[in-house]
């Protein structure tokens, strides 16, 4: 019986920590860009957190409606869920724990499909950063 993959986003794989949040936009984080989206991301040893942590940024100044920010989070979100496997299972081989914040940082709404082609290019580049 072959193995599936759960597309899951639990909220133990949600970064929370704001002890967390600030050593992630202190220092020696690490970012990369695949417009329309910015990822900080930072190694962290496993003791400090295990597994990949993921905090989801749409700023109030981009999008003052609120309607639209969750919308762009939940696009967000959704592509993440869909293509985090392969950071995640790199990062369980490693044993290490990974730190990231998604920003948007376009002023529009952009579709579904071109958020998600964008996620897959973003994950690669942290996967090659690492």
């Amino acid at each position: 019986m072959p193995h599936t993959v759960r597309h899951t986003f639990k909220k133990s794989e949600r970064l929370c920590s704001r002890i967390l949040m600030d050593r992630l936009f202190q220092g020696d984080n690490r970012s990369v860009s695949a417009y329309p989206i910015r990822a900080v991301f930072l190694p962290v040893e496993p003791t400090a957190q295990q597994g990949v942590s993921v905090l989801i940024s749409v700023p109030k100044k981009r999008f003052h409606d609120a309607v639209d920010r969750n919308r762009v989070k939940r696009q967000l979100r959704e592509a993440y869920r869909k293509h985090k496997h392969a950071l995640t299972s790199r990062m369980a081989e490693r044993g290490e724990g990974l730190l990231i914040a998604f920003v948007y940082v376009s002023p529009q709404i952009e579709s579904t499909d071109y958020i998600e082609k964008r996620m897959v290019r973003l994950l690669d580049k942290i996967g090659e950063a690492l």
